[in-house]
């Protein structure tokens, strides 16, 4: 008998559900990834680095139509602002978890700037 193949890696296995692209809308929605997503951006030099580079990488979307050499570059430096600030904070993007975090930074960027103090506290 041959043993069963897991396509899935092992850490994958052990995630808590709601982490992983499977589990999105039926168990942890959009707040799962949130709460992921603003859990592994602590260090404050993290979060203004990526106050920047979310803006930078997604004026690219802009920028191309305009000079698509320039937006083709904003990309990289986005990313490497980006991973500057995990380096900082000793771990790792929280996108390699799920590619899906792409898109929830620019909601948890605007949800730290037009956020009350109390909320900004916690």
């Amino acid at each position: 008998m041959r043993p069963q193949r897991h396509y899935l890696p092992a850490s994958t296995k052990a995630r808590k559900p709601g982490y992983n692209a499977r589990n999105f809308c039926r168990l942890g929605g959009s707040m799962g990834l949130y709460s992921h997503y603003d859990g592994a951006h602590n260090h404050p030099v993290n979060r203004a680095l990526h106050m920047i580079a979310i803006p930078v990488g997604f004026s690219s979307l802009i920028v191309v139509w305009f000079h698509w050499i320039i937006a083709l570059l904003l990309i990289p430096a986005a990313f490497a602002l980006a991973w500057l600030g995990h380096l900082i904070e000793g771990n790792k993007p929280a996108f390699l978890t799920n590619p899906a975090h792409v898109f929830v930074a620019p909601l948890w960027m605007l949800r730290k700037i037009f956020s009350t103090g109390s909320e900004k506290a916690s």
